[in-house]
C-alpha cells in the first residue's frame, strides 16, 4: 500500500470516527455547558493515554515544547468546542455540520488577511458562494427555536478552527497535539463552577464517556497522522464526509430532518467545496476567470 492511500484510508476512517458526534451530542439530555465540561475531561483524559504511550518518558517534554501558538491552540480549541455544542443543541445538526465544513475557505481568509498570502480567483468564487449556501440554511426554518444562535455559534466554531488550521500550517515544525489536552482540561477547569457534574444522568454519562473517551481521541489522532501522506486539497474533501454522514446518522436514528433550506444551502457548500478542493489538486484546471 502506498504512502498516499494509506493517507486516505487512515483520514477517511478518522472522520467515519467521528461522524456520530452529532448524534451521541442529540441524545444527551444535559445542557449545553455540562455536556462541554464532561467532553473536555474525558476527551483530555483520553488524549493523555494516547499521547503517554506514543512520547513516553518524552510526555513532559512535549507539552512544555508547544510553546505560544501551542497556548493560542488551547484556547481556540476550548472557544470552538463549546461553540460546537452549544451550535449542535440550538439548531439541527445538519446545520452546524454543513456550517463548519466551510473551515478550510474561512482558514484562506484568515491566512489573506492576517499574513497576506495570496488567494486564488477560485478561492474567492468559493467564499462567495458558500456564504450564499450559509445565508440559505440561516434563512429557512427551523425546528429549533433558538436556531438563529445555533447556527451564529455554529460559524463561531467554524472560525475557531480556521485559525486553529492557520496557526498548525504556519508551526508545521512543531508538534501541537499536547494543546488539545491542555484544553479540554482548561474547559473542564472554567466550567466546573457552572454545572452540577453529580447531578448527569448514567445515559448520558455512558454517551459522553463513549464520545469523549474513545471517539473524539481516536478520531483526533487518525486525523493527524493522515493528512502527512495527503495534500491539503485531499484532506478538504475526506472532511466533507462529516458533513454527509453526520447528519444522515441524526436522521436514520432521531428522524430528524434537516429542512429543504438546510439541504439546499448544504449541498450548495458540498459541491463548491468539493469541487474547489478538486480543482485545487489538479493547477490545470481553472476557471475562466482565473489568471
Amino acid at each position: 500500500m502506498s504512502n498516499h492511500t494509506k493517507g486516505l484510508i487512515i483520514t477517511a476512517l478518522g472522520v467515519l470516527v467521528i461522524s456520530p458526534d452529532g448524534l451521541l451530542t442529540r441524545l444527551i439530555t444535559a445542557d449545553a455547558l455540562t455536556i462541554t465540561f464532561w467532553r473536555g475531561l474525558f476527551y483530555s483524559v483520553g488524549m493523555l493515554f494516547i499521547l503517554t504511550a506514543y512520547y513516553r518518558k518524552n510526555i513532559m517534554d512535549a507539552f512544555f515544547a508547544i510553546g505560544l501558538p501551542g497556548l493560542c491552540m488551547v484556547i481556540l480549541y476550548a472557544v470552538g468546542n463549546l461553540s460546537f455544542i452549544y451550535s449542535i443543541t440550538h439548531t439541527t445538526v445538519a446545520n452546524t455540520l454543513f456550517i463548519i465544513s466551510t473551515t478550510p475557505l474561512f482558514a484562506a481568509l484568515i491566512s489573506w488577511l492576517f499574513f497576506k498570502e495570496q488567494v486564488a480567483v477560485r478561492t474567492w468564487v468559493a467564499i462567495i458562494v458558500t456564504a450564499i449556501g450559509i445565508y440559505i440554511i440561516c434563512d429557512g426554518p427551523s425546528i429549533m427555536p433558538d436556531a438563529a444562535v445555533g447556527n451564529l455559534a455554529g460559524l463561531l466554531a467554524a472560525l475557531s478552527l480556521a485559525t486553529s488550521f492557520t496557526i498548525v500550517a504556519k508551526n508545521r515544525d512543531r508538534d501541537l497535539l499536547p494543546s488539545f489536552v491542555l484544553s479540554g482540561f482548561l474547559m473542564a477547569l472554567m466550567l466546573e463552577p457552572f454545572v452540577m457534574p453529580s447531578r448527569t444522568t448514567d445515559s448520558d454519562l455512558f454517551y459522553l464517556f463513549i464520545m469523549g473517551f474513545f471517539l473524539i481521541p481516536v478520531a483526533s489522532t487518525l486525523m493527524f497522522i493522515g493528512p502527512k501522506y495527503i495534500s491539503a486539497p485531499e484532506v478538504s474533501l475526506m472532511l466533507l464526509l462529516e458533513s454527509i454522514f453526520g447528519p444522515l446518522w441524526v436522521w436514520l436514528v432521531l428522524q430528524e430532518h434537516p429542512g429543504n433550506h438546510a439541504l439546499a444551502g448544504g449541498t450548495l457548500i458540498l459541491l463548491t467545496l468539493a469541487i474547489h478542493s478538486v480543482m485545487t489538486m489538479r493547477p490545470g484546471v481553472k476557471l475562466p476567470i482565473d489568471k
